[in-house]
This record gives structure tokens, sequence and C-alpha cells, in this order.
């Protein structure tokens, strides 16, 4: 079993530029964080639908995998949904300030909302990572229970 905290990959996205937050178009600014937002959101779908997978297989994967390790795989699949959570509220507040700088109602500093603007890319960046480990790590263990249930079946008919 891998350990998806053992595993952090650090390759962040490429920024355009190394300020680019602070140049750009507002309504540009805008359609990126809504799309980021979106991608969030199916990303939370997916993190659902592993628990779910788990879930459904869990006795299946109680026969071919220790119980310590399961239960911290499940942990890790119910930490990282929570993540995407946390990240898709902090978009919202990330839209909700872009909309009030473009409509110039926004009370604080715009080169503060880059920063955190940057900090929340890397942060989502981090979560995609680690998403996709601990997705690869679950698939390949329901795939491994699939196969050997398989495999009984067909000696059962042989």
């Amino acid at each position: 079993m891998i350990n998806i905290k053992t595993t952090q990959m650090l390759n962040f996205r490429k920024r355009p530029k190394e300020n680019y937050i602070q140049e750009t178009n507002w309504e540009a600014l805008n359609f990126s964080i809504e799309d980021r937002k979106t991608d969030l959101e199916f990303y939370l779908f997916e993190m659902k639908f592993l628990e779910t997978l788990m879930e459904n297989h869990f006795s299946e994967l109680l026969l071919c995998e220790n119980l310590d390790e399961l239960r911290e795989l499940q942990i890790e699949v119910f930490e990282l949904k929570n993540q995407c959570e946390y990240l898709l509220q902090c978009t919202q507040t990330n839209l909700e300030s872009i909309v009030a700088i473009i409509n110039k109602n926004y009370i604080h500093s715009t080169s503060e909302f880059g920063i955190e603007n940057e900090q929340l890319e890397d942060d989502i960046q981090k979560f995609i990572n680690n998403e996709r480990e601990i997705k690869r790590i679950v698939f390949s263990v329901i795939k491994d229970v699939i196969e050997d249930e398989k495999l009984k079946r067909v000696w059962m008919f042989n």
C-alpha cells in the first residue's frame, strides 16, 4: 500500500508570468476562477464516487487488503473530500471578491487578493496531485479485488 502523505507530488502548475495575477484582466481572471470551481465540483463528485466504491466493495477488499491499510485509505479519501469542499468554499469566496473588484466594491487591497489567489491555485494543484494519486491507488486495489473475484468464478464453473 502506498501512503499518499509520503508521495507528495510537488509539480505546481506553471503560471504564464511571475506576476500575471497583478497584471491580468479581471474579467479573464473571473473566467479562470469559474473554471477552477467547475473542476473542483467534478473532483468532489469523484471523491464521493471513490468513497462509495470502497464502501460497496469493503468486504471483498478486506479479503485482499490489511484492515488498517484499508481504513487508512478510507480516511485519506475522506480527508481529500473534505479538502475539496474547503477549496470549493475558498474558490466561491474568491469569485465573490473578483466580482467586487470588477464592480469597484472591493474594500481590500487587490495585491492582497492576488497573493491569496496564487496561494489558492497552489493549494488546488496540490489537491489535484493528491487526488490523482489516491484515485490511482483505490482503482488499483478495486481492480485486484474484481480480478480475484473473476478468477474465483472461472474456477467454480470449470
